[in-house]
């Protein structure tokens, strides 16, 4: 079984997009896939019913089978979010419902929101959901002028909290480069051996078959 956790540099970096394209891939190739979202923040009403947005995007391109913990409606941080509508989090849950959902699949994609030092909710932060899942991480960035710092902070940060680094995926990576975006890949490996595991151009038109084209050269 192959789980992965997708972590990201900052936020507004693709985590969402990227969980998206890792899940639709291996669908593509026969595998029983799913996505888990221990805390969705942002939920907002439609037809009556709390509609989870990273759940709602995934449903546009597929049916593949989603779960979340805890629902929220503040679009903030899950730690405020919970914090704002009185929720009291029970991380056991949050670990059984993980451990239930990937037992009959062979690839489960687990988003989080921010980065490893977001806080997930009280009195813990997203390093620590990690780590109560004892799972390996895909750090997402983009090649943008300082995303070279934030990426190698993240990297720091996951070695110091032991958490297994399965590689790094650059996301939006733009067809007319600037200087900085043409050498981002060879500045990262100069100071880094994590591997890159899948560079990700900008996809405008959002297909499902774009999307998985974008995604098949990732190497997981």
């Amino acid at each position: 079984m192959n789980n992965i956790f997708i972590t990201g540099v900052d936020t507004d970096i693709g985590k969402t997009f990227v969980s998206l394209g890792l899940v639709l891939s291996n669908e593509s190739k026969g595998k029983r896939v799913g996505y888990f979202k221990p805390f969705q923040s942002g939920a907002y009403e439609k037809d009556g019913q709390m509609i989870a947005p990273d759940l709602f995007e995934l449903k546009k391109y597929s049916n593949i089978e989603s779960k979340y913990s805890y629902l929220f409606k503040g679009e903030v941080s899950p730690h405020l979010a919970s914090l704002l509508d009185n929720v009291e989090v029970d991380l056991d849950k949050v670990r059984k419902d993980f451990l239930d959902f990937i037992k009959d699949k062979d690839f489960v994609v687990i988003e989080g929101a921010g980065g490893l030092y977001c806080p997930a909710v009280k009195g813990f932060l997203f390093s620590d959901i990690i780590k109560l899942l004892d799972i390996e991480i895909i750090i997402v960035t983009t090649p943008c002028l300082g995303r070279l710092n934030h990426t190698l902070m993240t990297i720091e940060c996951a070695k110091k909290n032991n958490i297994k680094i399965k590689g790094i995926i650059i996301n939006k990576m733009p067809k007319n480069k600037t200087l900085s975006e043409e050498y981002f890949i060879r500045e990262l490996k100069m100071f880094t051996d994590v591997k890159i595991i899948g560079t990700i151009p900008e996809v405008i038109n959002l297909t499902k078959e774009n999307i998985i084209n974008a995604f098949m050269g990732v190497d997981i």
